[in-house]
């Protein structure tokens, strides 16, 4: 693989944070995309690990996808619960 840009290092470091917030079935899910796309990983008792900086560009952009995805989700739910929220309280007044 060729090195990365700048701005491609960036992206993937700023995926690595993302990653962080992601629930357990949600990094299951990583691990299955991982897995679909043949991303090279390594795996071990303490669980799967893989180099964002040496994945393909095509892998790359599945996981990311699916990042994005699930902030888009949390994002929702997030809105959602405001909402239910608000209609517990203005039906309790």
């Amino acid at each position: 693989m060729s090195s990365l840009t700048k701005e491609e290092y960036e992206k993937r470091k700023l995926f690595c944070k993302e990653m962080e917030t992601l629930s357990r079935s949600e990094l299951e899910e990583v691990y299955r995309i991982l897995r679909r796309e043949n991303g090279e990983f390594s795996e071990n008792s303490n669980g799967i690990f893989f180099d964002v900086g040496s994945l393909p560009a095509s892998v790359f952009e599945a996981l990311s996808k699916f990042v994005e995805f699930c902030k888009s989700n949390a994002k929702d739910l997030e809105i959602r619960d405001k909402i239910i929220n608000e209609m517990g309280i203005k039906s309790d007044s």
